[in-house]
């Protein structure tokens, strides 16, 4: 499955830089100017925001939902666009959007939380935990190895995961019995290569450890402990009411809309695609940069920063992108800045990289 699409599928990239790396994909969109900037009142960053969205979303460049926060505080949320196509509905702020891989954020918190209990350690494999791992040579990749993506595991989203029922993928452990048959790219630790199977591992890994299905565990422990009440794991063909579909046009940017739900497995995975609404994604934000979900030293660890006393002032973000979904959460301390769209990138991205900098000023050199 090597399209443009599919190279896309559920990648995540860390904002730690200026801006999003470039990935193979539609061209990024030419946004308009905005006049917005970090010393205006909550109701002119309000006022600024909303025209602007709102001529994006006429023009057919946004559909999605869009949050500032400051300080951690909500100041200015809204959506733009459809929900769904048949029957055609309106997104609203309490839409649950699926996340792509901001999923991962979720799998890293609830692997780290098992290490500060004593259950799993950096250093323990995919064998020490699932003895039988088809792979013999991949049965030596650490769990550190595999939140890094150097466990050299091949990506499932290839030509077997396009050509198979997606009705079948109905769970992480369906999406694991479906990636450990497939040969490894190459030694654990040889290289870093972006790889969603060693996600879907380390939700196997979750599973087994804890004796609790991946997705319970990571509702109880990270999606309830983040105060994340919107959230979960929803099978898209049996979604709660309010819930966004997956829009994208495959034929090409500009051409018709449609509803490209089939291009993915009806349920998420430890590498992608849980849901939440754009209050619940804030609300994980905070509990991260407040050292509620894991502790200090591993907080750091998942925004990549230094060891911090109190809320954490760290610049960096976290994105997905697939088939009719663009997420991009950027934060540092003092501003937040989420969008969730049901759309295919780049357009979410597009959007951080215009209002951020404006609130939050140019990353230091």
């Amino acid at each position: 499955m090597k399209t443009k699409f599919a190279i896309l599928a559920l990648s995540t990239v860390l904002l730690t830089g200026p801006a999003l790396a470039q990935r193979e994909g539609p061209p990024r969109p030419q946004l308009p100017p905005l006049a917005l900037n970090g010393q205006m009142t909550d109701a002119q960053i309000g006022a600024a925001l909303d025209p602007w969205l709102a001529g994006l979303s006429r023009g057919h460049v946004f559909n999605g939902a869009v949050l500032v926060a400051r300080n951690g505080r909500e100041i200015y949320a809204a959506a733009y666009g459809d929900a769904s196509l048949e029957p055609r509905t309106a997104l609203n702020v309490e839409t649950r959007f699926p996340l792509a891989s901001i999923t991962k954020q979720f799998t890293q918190a609830s692997v780290l939380q098992l290490i500060e209990a004593g259950r799993l350690s950096p250093e323990t494999t995919i064998g020490d935990v699932i003895p039988d791992y088809p792979n013999a040579m991949s049965r030596s990749a650490t769990v550190q190895q595999l939140m890094d993506h150097r466990g050299g595991l091949a990506d499932f989203l290839g030509p077997g995961f396009r050509d198979a029922p997606k009705e079948t993928f109905t769970s992480n452990h369906a999406y694991f019995e479906f990636a450990s048959q497939l040969a490894p790219d190459f030694a654990p630790g040889e290289r870093e290569e972006y790889c969603n199977s060693c996600y879907v591992v380390l939700g196997e890994i979750i599973e087994r450890v804890t004796g609790a299905p991946y997705e319970s565990y990571v509702a109880e422990h990270v999606l309830a402990a983040a105060g994340m009440t919107s959230s979960g794991y929803f099978r898209h063909d049996q979604a709660p009411e309010n819930t966004a579909r997956f829009i994208g046009h495959p034929m090409g940017p500009g051409t018709e809309a449609r509803d490209v739900a089939r291009w993915h497995g009806v349920s998420a995975s430890a590498a992608g695609n849980s849901y939440a609404t754009i209050r619940d994604v804030l609300a994980y934000d905070n509990a991260l940069r407040e050292g509620r979900l894991v502790n200090a030293a591993h907080t750091a660890q998942m925004l990549h920063s230094a060891q911090s006393a109190g809320r954490s002032s760290a610049r960096f973000g976290y994105a997905g992108g697939a088939p009719g979904v663009n997420t991009v959460v950027m934060g540092n301390g003092e501003w937040t800045l989420v969008v969730l769209t049901n759309n295919e990138p780049p357009t979410a991205e597009a959007i951080n990289e215009t209002v951020f900098p404006l609130l939050a000023g140019p990353r230091p050199q």
